[in-house]
């Protein structure tokens, strides 16, 4: 009986340290996006107000190619809702990976108090 406890702590120790990794792995996977996003939003309000006629740039590799100004902003408001969609699926993922810690948390709790009445015996 105590045996099988221990194994199963032993086992539910190493699960939450995994979900631990994951979770932190999601949480700057988030901040990174979220970053991302916020530097889009202020390029664009920034593009907004240069106006219509300013020439922009697009870096590729070592090269600057001179493109309209209603290009680049398209593409900043495609690339802008795509990381709010990314950090709207790692939002969900990180609630799914604090759910099941909290799970493991508890039946490593239950198996710590198992082993314990097991020993008191």
């Amino acid at each position: 009986m105590a045996s099988e406890a221990q194994a199963q702590a032993g086992e539910l120790q190493g699960k939450l340290q995994d979900l631990n990794r994951q979770l932190m792995t999601v949480r700057t996977q988030m901040a990174v996006k979220d970053r991302e996003r916020k530097v889009g939003e202020i390029q664009l309000r920034e593009l907004a107000a240069a106006g219509a006629q300013t020439n922009t740039f697009k870096s590729v590799g070592k090269m600057f190619l001179q493109v309209p100004n209603a290009g680049v902003r398209s593409e900043l408001e495609l690339k802008g809702a795509s990381l709010s969609d990314d950090v709207e699926v790692l939002g969900k993922k990180l609630a799914f990976l604090e759910r099941q810690v909290k799970d493991s948390q508890e039946g490593l709790k239950e198996a710590v108090a198992a082993m314990l009445q097991a020993s008191a015996l």
